[in-house]
């Protein structure tokens, strides 16, 4: 897992969201992990950027109700309800 704070990361654009649900941006650096959370600052729910993981740790997640978006020239969106993650899983 990465904590790169300087690379800009795409924030999710889905306003709908069920709390404690997931958004995983995948491109060809790695996989940038969102959680939407309700909580006392945030009454409504807000995006909260969790972690990164590098292409090069090899990241195996698994999902439940996930849902894509198309891809694009900048890599493509992952809405899932569930979100666990493994490292250089063999």
């Amino acid at each position: 897992m990465s904590t790169d704070t300087t690379r800009e990361r795409p924030a999710p654009d889905r306003d709908d969201a069920v709390p404690d649900s997931y958004a995983l941006h995948v491109d060809d650096r790695g996989v940038d992990v969102w959680q939407y959370r309700v909580d006392l600052d945030q009454p409504d729910g807000a995006w909260r950027f969790v972690e990164t993981h590098d292409t090069e740790d090899d990241p195996r997640v698994s999902l439940e109700f996930a849902s894509l978006t198309p891809p694009s020239g900048d890599g493509y969106w992952v809405y899932s309800r569930t979100y666990d993650c493994e490292i250089e899983c063999s």
